[in-house]
């Protein structure tokens, strides 16, 4: 016994409808899979993140004794270390890793600014000075507010004046070119 015809294209349409349903519902049921049995990892950084919070004002000197502050170098990304002024092997190596950071950024590199902030009253050295060619030098006058030891780390603060990240300084320079150039292209509109 053969089927009808018109049997046959009610089962075709009823094929074809449950494809179309499926078509439609796969999606959905794709997204709530892949959210609620594979947990989406979220965002990875290679510094440390931070709470996205202005830095909190404090007493900051050029380096003659003129009063300054953090908000005379807003729109602009800061890269941000702090160190005596006797600046020891450790304080060269960042000032020059600092430098590459920013010369890596090619012609975003005018956005980003480098400030040295000095936690003492000792002049820097001719060869901690050439190696913070073009930085922005302060001398913090009191505790400087950042979190975290500040001994060990370099921080990065956005052009609105928030700290962003902070990165150790034995940290990866491939690593946080990267994350930087990610950041400044993420934020045109900024800075």
């Amino acid at each position: 016994m053969t089927e009808a015809p018109t049997q046959k294209k009610a089962r075709q349409g009823r094929w074809t409808l449950f494809a179309l349903i499926a078509v439609t519902i796969a999606p959905v049921l794709a997204s709530y899979l892949a959210y609620y049995v594979w947990k989406p990892s979220g965002g990875k950084t290679y510094g440390e993140l931070l709470a996205v919070q202005p830095v909190p004002a404090f007493k900051l000197a050029t380096l003659d004794g003129q009063p300054a502050s953090l908000a005379d170098l807003k729109g602009k990304w800061l890269l941000v270390m702090s160190d005596s002024g006797a600046c020891a092997q450790s304080c060269l190596d960042t000032l020059h890793a600092l430098r590459q950071f920013r010369v890596a950024q090619g012609k975003e590199m005018d956005r980003v600014e480098r400030l040295w902030l000095l936690t003492d009253a000792t002049q820097p050295s001719a060869a901690a000075l050439q190696q913070a060619d073009g930085a922005k030098l302060l001398r913090a006058q009191e505790a400087i507010p950042l979190p975290a030891s500040q001994a060990d780390s370099f921080y990065l603060i956005d052009p609105l004046g928030n700290q962003v990240m902070r990165y150790p300084r034995s940290a990866e320079p491939g690593k946080v070119i990267k994350e930087l150039t990610r950041l400044l292209k993420n934020n045109e509109n900024i800075g």
